[in-house]
């Protein structure tokens, strides 16, 4: 039931197909009989020509079965055409769609092929021209400098910007390095800073501590002469006072002496009596050995301090001259360490400032030679470029105008070996003389019909070149490779030295 009810909605949307005849190509029999036509009283339905002013003898057309050659040649055959071709699409919207879709099939190939043999005959017109012609083969090699230019140009460029962004980059790795060489140096220095500063503390340390040792040193030394002089002094006083003790001993035992002697003498006197002087004589006598020795001991003593204050004294200023000779040769080599360092800071800088400004001659050595290579380069390009551009020896009017001139001559020759006193021949002669001048003018006529159709498709020829080509390869092509009428198409400069001969 189903299947049904598809068939019979397909037969209500599809209806069949009305046959028509010969009126399913318009063109094949315009105006058809009436047994021809697609609906009843076709010739009925056409609008009516006006009859006012019409010469009815005069028109191609005025019979309805007389075909007409073109659709130019009456405007009776254009009325009646446009009412059969309306006619014709109305009975056209009744066609099957499958039908429909094959007919625009068909319209849309045969327009296709169409298009792609008017192309294919374009392009094979293009080509042909493309190889004969010297202007559209200039213009092309043009077009392939300019390429080449712009592609070169572009190269440089991005080589440039690639050189720069390398040179940016090595540039910005060379700071780094610096940068890090700088931060290992300057670490080194600080390293070489602390160590030397921890040298120089520990050196002050050392030599503070043995500037204590000697103060404790010299202290002790001191200490140990003044005790070693207050025993000294000790034992001179302890001298003195023997001294004196045995000076009073022996005083309190002189003076026993002599008072023993007194009172031995007195005992004497009294028994002897002596003269006084005798007597003073005697006394000194036994007086004198003891004060002489006395006296040479106390001056010996004495000799001996004196002495031993000298060799103290001595000692003390060998030590102190020994202690400021040590001084002295340490504050010399803290100071030839410091100028060490000092001339070594000093070498260095001066070295890197010399690897310096070597590095910067290289680097502007390395650009000149780079820059140089580069001009070189394009110098070499343009003469190769140059040197390669096909050059033609003559063109086609002077061989033709030279063969002219070869055919004249060959006429001329002729025309003096004939008969001169025959007439006949005269005026046959200037007769044939003035059909060749009568050909020979059509035939240069045609040529330059010819080579002005061909300078017309050559200059179309180029400006179907140049519009294919983008902006800036336009620009680049030379504007002395260029008419006129192009470089004013294309907002092109003006040559300085325009020589060009195909104006428009």
């Amino acid at each position: 039931m189903a299947e049904g009810m598809r068939r019979g909605r397909r037969r209500r949307i599809e209806p069949a197909r009305i046959q028509y005849g010969a009126w399913d190509d318009p063109g094949v029999s315009l105006f058809a009989t009436v047994p021809q036509e697609p609906v009843g009283d076709m010739l009925g339905l056409f609008k009516p020509l006006p009859r006012e002013g019409r010469d009815r003898a005069l028109e191609m057309d005025a019979s309805p079965l007389v075909l007409a050659p073109t659709s130019a040649t009456s405007r009776l055959y254009r009325e009646v055409k446009y009412q059969v071709q309306q006619i014709a699409d109305d009975r056209n919207k009744n066609y099957h769609p499958i039908q429909e879709r094959e007919r625009q099939s068909a319209l849309i190939a045969g327009m296709l092929a169409k298009r792609n043999n008017r192309e294919f005959a374009e392009a094979m017109r293009s080509r042909q021209l493309q190889i004969n012609s010297q202007r559209v083969r200039d213009l092309q090699i043009e077009i392939e400098r300019a390429k080449t230019t712009l592609s070169v140009v572009s190269k440089r460029n991005e080589n440039m910007r690639n050189k720069g962004k390398e040179r940016v980059e090595e540039r910005r790795e060379a700071l780094e390095d610096r940068e890090q060489v700088r931060k290992e140096k300057l670490a080194e220095q600080q390293a070489l800073r602390d160590k030397t500063l921890a040298y120089s503390q520990q050196l002050v340390a050392q030599i503070r501590k043995l500037q204590a040792e000697r103060a404790e040193k010299q202290m002790a030394d001191l200490e140990e002469g003044r005790l070693k002089r207050y025993n000294d002094e000790q034992a001179h006083a302890n001298d003195l006072k023997e001294g004196i003790e045995s000076k009073f001993r022996k005083r309190t035992e002189l003076k026993k002496m002599l008072d023993d002697f007194s009172a031995l003498q007195r005992s004497l006197r009294e028994a002897n009596p002596v003269p006084p002087d005798k007597l003073n004589v005697i006394l000194m006598e036994a007086v004198g050995p003891v004060t002489k020795s006395f006296m040479r001991k106390a001056i010996q003593q004495k000799l001996d301090i004196l002495e031993r204050r000298r060799l103290i004294s001595d000692g003390l200023s060998v030590k102190l001259a020994e202690i400021r000779g040590k001084k002295e040769a340490h504050d010399n080599m803290l100071a030839d360490i410091l100028v060490c360092e000092r001339q070594a800071r000093e070498k260095q800088k001066a070295r890197q400032e010399v690897l310096d400004r070597h590095n910067q001659k290289l680097q502007v050595a390395k650009d000149l030679i780079e820059q140089h290579e580069e001009k070189e380069f394009f110098r070499e390009k343009n003469e190769l470029l140059f040197s390669k551009i096909p050059t033609d020896a003559t063109s086609f009017m002077q061989r033709q105008y030279q063969q002219t001139l070869a055919k004249e001559a060959a006429r001329r020759e002729i025309n003096q070996k004939g008969t001169a006193g025959s007439a006949a021949e005269i005026a046959n002669n200037a007769r044939l003389r003035a059909l060749a001048i009568e050909e020979d003018r059509m035939l240069k006529q045609a040529i330059l019909d010819m080579e002005a159709d061909t300078e017309r498709r050559i200059d179309e020829e180029r400006m179907r070149l140049l519009r294919a080509q983008p902006r800036e390869i336009i620009d680049e092509v030379r504007p002395c490779k260029l008419t006129s009428f192009e470089r004013m198409t294309f907002n092109l400069p003006s040559c300085a030295k325009d020589e060009d001969t195909h104006t428009h």
